[in-house]
């Protein structure tokens, strides 16, 4: 793999993490408009240019490797679900979740949505087996 989708394979796991903190921080309303939580969307917004900037710059092969990549991460991640959400209901309160437990229920939903729209990016050849 190439140091650009290196790089971008890098930045898109940054990306989902900053997402993550921030859906964190609005659920449980840390946020607070404070100043420094106001920059992130900001923030992200630049880095998801940057992503789409470093994709578009990628030979249709290296497009499909990071694809891939990226693709059996989240799969990895997934799999080990029923481990990081073991005892949680999605019937407990938000004021009432652990930090660490909010974490990992946004984390699910956001590696379930991410792996779903690269597989319907993806052709018969490039799907994960």
């Amino acid at each position: 793999m190439t140091p650009t989708a290196l790089q971008l394979l890098q930045l898109l796991q940054q990306l989902s993490q900053a997402r993550i903190r921030f859906s964190c921080s609005q659920l449980s309303g840390v946020a607070g408009g404070r100043p420094k939580e106001l920059e992130v969307p900001a923030r992200i917004l630049a880095r998801e240019r940057l992503a789409l900037r470093l994709f578009a710059g990628l030979a249709d092969k290296e497009r499909s490797e990071v694809m891939l990549a990226r693709a059996r991460f989240l799969r990895l991640l997934l799999e080990s679900a029923p481990r990081r959400l073991q005892g949680w209901s999605d019937q407990d309160p938000l004021d009432r979740m652990p930090p660490s437990r909010l974490f990992e229920w946004i984390s699910h939903d956001f590696e379930q949505l991410e792996l779903a729209q690269i597989e319907a990016q993806m052709t018969t050849g490039e799907a994960p087996g």
